[in-house]
């Protein structure tokens, strides 16, 4: 333990919810050196003033955990961090006569009476401990430093050296005392130094430093010796500044292999953590050990730390897009499957949901919507793989947001109809189709369809253009033709459009009628309509994964998938429509990755309970959320 200990996070205990962050701030909250980064229950990050941290938050989970020794240190070492030493000072002499680790206690509340400006008080409780436990290289540091602040930088040095002969591996003893001999005597001499502190026993933090060197001097035999002499003296688990330092030092100099050899064998997700696991993904992931990378990728995703998320979802990412570039390219002759989905596709497959759905009349118009075509300079006629982007999202999305509002406000029965290149995915056409060629997709349905709608986005304008053109079945000739606008930057706004668009495609044709939806019916807008179209694109990546009969395709970003459905609904919390398809979501990913399921129970109760649905549907998203979570 040097200073304080290093710290991943904000504070591992869960803190008293934050007040609303202060919107007044104009600027980047992440960089205000004011600000802190906190997280809600269901992992959002919020940012809140330092004065607002202290006041609501930080004193009242000291006190919350007073008698709690190792809440109270981490919250303690956090306090410091955040420049609060002046406030915490009661709370660390508490701590110092509760914490059952002597040591421990001792030097935070030294460090904080330094931090203060009180040297004697510090001095006091340094010697105190030496009289009582015996000299320990942590608490000598520390007093060294009370010598170093009254200006005794002779007697300061006698006592750093004396504590590191008692324990080498301090990190910030052993980086200041390789300091004093650099700024004496230059570079050769901090080099000397490390090889000093190395030669003492059990001395494994001074070898990294002179790994370092080694590998500065392109000498990996030579770092390679030194690293294995410092895993055989640190012991189990091996520390994670060990792992760390040593991984990224062989990563910047490029010996990934080595990275894989000798930290892979020694890595423990819980233990470790984000620090040693992102080194570890990416020397995996440049050596194209895409699973290997995305194992450790889901072990840091299992510690449940919302501010690792974004790191993670960064490399969930870049792992899909490896992914990826290994699939093979499209063949000729390749087969294109079409695949039918009824209605809203958060009522399918056995969804409790489907009793909403209102009953339709056997000789109901059938209408289907034929999308997943983008015109936008690149794509060719054939289709491709890609990674899921805006317009390749939007073009499978637009046919399921239809097709809800067919099945629910008319009295027609509305198909999104979803082309499958079997052996890749989703398939992406970058020209729309014939008229005939409409009629033609639509007579191979197992049920005969009466009309179809081709949707083409045109993405090469500032302002993406959503041609939506009707076709009757029985002899391919276009009876309507529309179009919609859609700002590229908030792709939500096409469903404030679609329902005036239908109706202007629909309500001249022979036997259908517009009708006003339930009020369970709620389809967001503006930016929450973005997220909707990206959420329900998704459940069709998870049901799509979940059909046996579809050949190739994968799914990526599963938590990202979760996270953002739930966040949805706590941002619409009283729309039922949301909250179904977040429900369904959990059932459909149950079958697709039901490994990752259950760190999902605790946040949805929080929504179930916070944000309580009317009684009808509320029953409906119980019975399905507990199907769900049912082992």
């Amino acid at each position: 333990m040097g200073r304080f200990d290093k710290r991943l996070g904000k504070k591992a205990d869960k803190p008293t919810p934050p007040p609303a962050p202060d919107r007044s701030i104009e600027s980047d909250p992440a960089s205000d050196p004011n600000m802190i980064k906190v997280y809600d229950e269901y992992g959002r990050d919020l940012f809140i003033t330092k004065e607002q941290w202290r006041d609501n938050v930080l004193l009242g989970n000291l006190e919350k955990h007073r008698d709690s020794p190792d809440d109270l240190y981490g919250m303690l070492v956090g306090a410091l961090e955040d420049g609060f030493a002046a406030d915490v000072v009661g709370h660390a002499e508490h701590l110092r006569r509760i914490d059952p680790i002597p040591s421990r206690g001792t030097t935070v509340l030294g460090i904080i009476y330094m931090e203060v400006n009180r040297l004697d008080d510090a001095q006091r409780v340094f010697d105190e401990y030496i009289a009582e436990h015996g000299e320990e290289g942590v608490v000598l540091t520390n007093l060294a430093k009370v010598c170093s602040r009254r200006g005794d930088d002779v007697r300061a040095e006698e006592i750093l050296w004396h504590a590191l002969e008692l324990d080498p591996n301090q990190d910030n003893g052993l980086g200041w005392y390789a300091a004093i001999q650099r700024e004496r005597n230059g570079e050769d001499a901090a080099l000397a130094a490390f090889g000093r502190v190395a030669a003492l026993p059990n001395s494994w933090r001074a070898r990294l430093w002179l790994a370092r060197n080694a590998l500065q001097q392109n000498d990996l035999i030579v770092a390679e010796a030194l690293y294995q002499e410092a895993l055989a003296s640190a012991g189990h688990p091996v520390p994670t500044d060990l792992l760390m330092q040593m991984s990224g030092d062989l990563g910047n100099s490029g010996y990934l292999d080595a990275i894989i050899r000798l930290a892979g064998p020694y890595f423990d997700p819980a233990f470790h953590g984000l620090q040693a696991g992102n080194n570890l993904i990416k020397a995996n992931l440049e050596l194209g050990r895409i699973e290997e990378a995305r194992c450790v990728l889901k072990q840091l995703y299992a510690q449940k730390r919302p501010d690792w998320k974004p790191t993670l979802n960064f490399w969930d990412t870049e792992l899909a897009g490896a992914d990826i570039a290994k699939q093979p390219q499209p063949q000729a002759d390749l087969k294109v499957s079409i695949l039918s989905i009824e209605g809203p596709l958060w009522m399918r497959g056995g969804s409790p949901f489907a009793a909403l759905l209102p009953v339709k009349r056997n000789d109901a118009k059938r209408i289907a919507i034929l999308g997943s075509t983008v015109l936008q300079g690149e794509l060719p006629e054939k289709p491709a793989l890609q990674l899921s982007d805006g317009p390749g999202r939007l073009s499978r999305a637009i046919p399921l947001i239809m097709a809800e509002l067919i099945q629910i406000a008319s009295d027609a029965v509305g198909i999104a109809l979803i082309p499958w290149a079997q052996g890749m995915g989703f398939a992406l056409f970058g020209q729309p189709s014939e008229d005939a060629a409409l009629g033609e997709i639509s007579s191979k349905e197992e049920d005969a369809l009466d009309y179809v709608i081709g949707v083409a986005i045109y993405a090469t304008l500032p302002y993406w253009k959503i041609d939506l053109r009707l076709v009757r079945r029985v002899d391919g000739q276009r009876l309507a033709e529309t179009s919609v606008e859609v700002n590229a930057e908030n792709p939500g706004s096409v469903i404030d459009s679609l329902p005036k668009a239908l109706s202007r495609l629909l309500t001249k044709q022979d036997g259908i009628i517009m009708t006003s939806p339930p009020k369970w019916f709620q389809l967001p807008t503006g930016y929450s309509g973005a997220d909707y179209m990206l959420r329900i694109e998704q459940l069709l990546t998870i049901t799509c994964e979940n059909l046996d009969f579809l050949e190739g395709g994968n799914i990526y970003g599963e938590r990202e998938m979760l996270d953002g459905s739930l966040l949805l609904c706590v941002n619409q919390p009283k729309n039922p429509t949301v909250r179904m398809l977040y429900a369904q979501m959990l059932r459909q990913m149950k079958k697709a990755s039901p490994e990752i399921i259950l760190e999902y129970m605790e946040k949805t109760e929080h929504l179930q309970r916070d944000y309580p649905l009317k009684k009808e549907i509320e029953l409906l998203v119980e019975a399905s959320i507990n199907e769900s979570f049912a082992s």
